[in-house]
């Protein structure tokens, strides 16, 4: 591929760890969606970006023609894409980084029996657990929910196939709720309703023949996200904040929903974040989150390290070898949340 020709919108890149050079786009160009990659001869396509609806029943008839469609849960995590490239397992993430790793985990994840089978397929899926990128767990190590299947000349399959590989290979797929039809309305509210009650992020409508996707998030998980990130408000887009706000708003609106309930989360997610990094900054300490990972090979760490102290500084808490696992405690300082609250705190004015 000719860079030049595509100018800033893609970039050459090589990763140390697996010691291979690839090219990954950092935004759209000529339909090549962000975040694709060329590794080798092969092409891994970007996933699209999912349409979202404010209002279920409104939403669901403007932007899904199919007479009957799959609802999934979608999971809170990590987005990764996974191949077979030459004999290896590579992951990558939404952005085209290739992710040493989520590259380790997936390794691990008895996959050789589907590429096996299917060696230019794609897994797309999201990751949770304790990496470097979500919410730790004492449960689990970390848990990869497959929500797509794409074929090597680009084309997803449609959920049903999907489901039968996921079965077929003993995978973990992301949950299915059912499948229903625009007249399904009770049964489509009862499932939202379970979904938003028990905490989880909400749900990714799919027709049968997989054309049609739209994705639809409860109020529970907004407020949730908001709460986590609070804490480093000065390190967030403020659109993170808008869209939650008002996702929610629309939602309360939509199931009549318990204002007062409502509004006291939404101002515990503010405020109780921002009061901890308010302490943390008048007694001088940095505003940061801990992490903890486990790796066997330890060029990784420095592979996390060169990858996201681009934007947040990174310290190394303790380090400790257990047979061929190394355990790695870390922890994210947020610079800019941190130097603008430490100014405030000791008196900085500004004019607004």
């Amino acid at each position: 591929m000719d860079l030049e020709a595509v100018g800033k919108r893609a970039e050459k890149l090589r990763n140390a760890v697996e010691g291979i050079e690839y090219i990954r786009f950092r935004d759209k160009h000529n339909g090549i969606e962000r975040g694709s990659v060329i590794i080798g001869k092969r092409t891994i396509v970007g996933f699209p970006h999912i349409r979202r609806i404010f209002t279920l029943t409104k939403g669901l008839l403007r932007n899904m023609k199919a007479e009957k469609f799959y609802a999934e849960e979608k999971i809170d995590g990590f987005n990764i894409r996974i191949a077979f490239i030459e004999g290896e397992i590579y992951a990558f993430s939404r952005g085209g980084f290739l992710d040493s790793f989520v590259t380790e985990k997936a390794r691990e994840m008895d996959l050789e029996k589907f590429f096996a089978d299917f060696p230019d397929y794609v897994i797309c899926a999201e990751m949770i657990g304790n990496t470097p990128y979500t919410v730790g767990t004492n449960k689990f190590d970390v848990k990869m929910f497959i929500f797509g299947i794409v074929r090597g000349d680009g084309a997803h399959l449609t959920p049903d196939e999907r489901y039968q590989l996921v079965k077929k290979y003993m995978l973990s797929g992301v949950p299915v709720i059912g499948c229903f039809s625009h007249k399904d309305r009770k049964k489509l509210v009862d499932a939202i309703i379970e979904i938003n009650n028990s905490s989880k992020e909400g749900i990714v409508f799919k027709s049968l023949d997989n054309r049609e996707i739209v994705k639809y998030v409860t109020p529970q998980s907004d407020i949730e996200d908001i709460a986590k990130s609070s804490s480093i408000f000065f390190d967030m887009p403020i659109g993170f904040y808008h869209q939650r706000i008002l996702r929610s708003a629309f939602f309360m609106s939509d199931f009549q929903l318990p204002k007062k309930k409502y509004v006291e989360l939404l101002g515990r997610a503010f405020y109780d974040g921002l009061e901890q990094s308010l302490k943390k900054a008048a007694d001088g300490k940095e505003i940061d989150e801990e992490f903890e990972i486990r790796i066997k090979n330890p060029k990784i760490w420095d592979d996390i390290l060169g990858h996201m102290s681009r934007e947040v500084s990174i310290e190394e808490l303790e380090r400790k070898v257990d047979g061929k696992w190394t355990r790695i405690k870390f922890r994210k300082i947020y610079k800019k949340t941190t130097r603008i609250l430490k100014s405030y705190v000791n008196g900085k004015g500004i004019e607004d």
